[in-house]
């Protein structure tokens, strides 16, 4: 064999031995666009399919922006696998147009179709394969500093993701092109590649030869410098999930002492974890936010993340939430002896006797809270949410106060303030869910008509 093919033929081995790259793994879905990488990728794949122990499946993706020259591309891929006998799949679409349906960048479009289409070939003991090398890594650590990035960031592309495998990652771009050469293999160039439309081709032509110049082993090196950030990068995860078990205590809620006073470096990855065992989106918090979020540690208040998602840090807790749009919800009126929903609330009115039907299962302050005297009620019943400007006097509390205020000391969840069922009557209001009767109409020795009101909330 020649030099260039000894050395990618090692590096391919043992990326794949070092990461358990084909642990379980019976199949590869390998995307194939055509170029040198993946003509290298997949040639290694088609010598060694017997040793390794897996089967072949060639995924092409015809992005619809390069015209005459895509379907140059797409007919070498299908000649090239139909010679080895190597199944194929391809996919047309037009990424522009798909991009301005879904507000996306072209790239970042192209990218996400791409994924999605070699997922929905992949099969339970498959994994996708891409033929990342260590220059794309290099332009991708070198992009992320420029653009701002974390820890996170500086570890490049990722060796392993999920189901997605990438064994010539540690290879450079001169070495797989030397084997292409020296196995006579041809591949396709993709003609956006040779020009500085993309930021990612300004730092591949101009920035990486100069680094080069400087250090001719300079790829090298920032392929060493990823591998160690990633080291330093599973170090913090594992002391966030450690922090994050002590933290947690609740759904999407967590103890604020234990993320305060955790390592400034395990701080931040915390808040990342925190945020994504959260969200149901793609969506990831960048520097910026989580700076944000680390600063309201030292005080308190809420954020907007994205869209509906907010995040409220008190000196009790770490909350992320759900912030929905105010809704108005219809006036009832309350009949005692039945039961009435309010958004994610329930309360049920009942008729008892204060000395005989004490519920031994009901905390007797509780009780005395909900206790309403009949006979002081102004004429009927409804139930309603809050309005802005209520205020009440509390049962046992000499002062009046607004319910805005009594919610913010008693720190229930603002999402669910406006759904907090009020009762009223002709007079004004008489019970509020988790404060109790009002003075006006809460019972006293004489009184001899007595309602109790339940009320249940799975979320507070």
């Amino acid at each position: 064999m020649n030099n260039f093919t000894d050395i990618v033929i090692k590096k391919f081995f043992d990326a794949i031995d070092r990461n358990f790259m084909l642990f379980c793994v019976d199949e590869v879905v390998i995307g194939f666009s055509g170029g040198a990488d993946s003509v290298c990728l997949m040639d290694l794949f088609y010598k060694n399919k017997e040793k390794l122990g897996v089967s072949i499946i060639a995924a092409h993706v015809d992005h619809g922006i390069r015209g005459e020259e895509a379907q140059r591309d797409c007919d070498f891929v299908k000649q090239f696998c139909e010679e080895r006998d190597i199944p194929i799949k391809t996919l047309k679409v037009n990424c522009i147009e798909e991009a301005k349906k879904n507000k996306e960048g072209v790239e970042e479009c192209g990218r996400r179709i791409r994924y999605e289409f070699f997922e929905s070939l992949r099969n339970e003991c498959a994994v996708v394969v891409t033929a990342h090398n260590a220059n794309d890594n290099a332009e991708t650590l070198l992009f992320n500093l420029a653009r701002g990035t974390s820890v996170r960031g500086a570890c490049g592309i990722s060796v392993t993701r999920n189901n997605i495998i990438r064994p010539i990652i540690y290879c450079t771009r001169e070495e797989i092109e030397g084997y292409c050469k020296e196995n006579s293999l041809q591949y396709v160039v993709d003609s956006t590649n040779l020009s500085d439309d993309y930021t990612r081709n300004k730092i591949r032509h101009n920035i990486i030869p100069v680094m080069e110049q400087v250090n001719s082993a300079a790829i090298k090196n920032i392929t060493a410098f990823c591998n160690d950030m990633s080291d330093v990068m599973d170090f913090l995860d594992k002391q966030a999930d450690d922090v994050l078990c002590k933290a947690r205590a609740g759904i999407n809620v967590y103890k604020y002492d234990p993320v305060f006073y955790a390592d400034p470096a395990v701080q931040k990855r915390l808040i990342l974890l925190m945020y994504q065992n959260f969200t149901s989106s793609n969506a990831t918090l960048d520097r910026k936010k989580i700076e944000s979020i680390v600063n309201l540690l030292y005080g308190s208040g809420r954020m907007q993340l994205f869209g509906d998602e907010w995040v409220e840090v008190t000196k009790k807790e770490i909350r992320f939430f759900i912030n929905k749009p105010k809704e108005s919800y219809p006036v009832q009126h309350v009949f005692v002896g039945e039961s009435y929903r309010q958004g994610d609330f329930s309360i049920c009115v009942e008729l008892v006797s204060y000395d005989k039907e004490l519920d031994p299962g009901i905390n007797t302050d509780t009780l005395l809270d909900n206790l309403i005297d009949c006979d002081k009620i102004v004429g009927n019943v409804y139930l309603r949410g809050r309005e802005a400007g209520d205020k009440i006097k509390p049962y046992a509390r000499n002062v009046t106060k607004s319910l805005k205020k009594l919610f913010n000391e008693m720190n229930i969840p603002i999402e669910l303030r406006d759904s907090i069922p009020v009762l009223c009557d002709d007079e004004g209001i008489i019970w509020v869910y988790g404060v109790g009767a009002v003075a006006r109409t809460h019972i006293s020795e004489s009184s001899s008509n007595i309602i109790y009101v339940r009320g249940e909330n799975n979320d507070w």
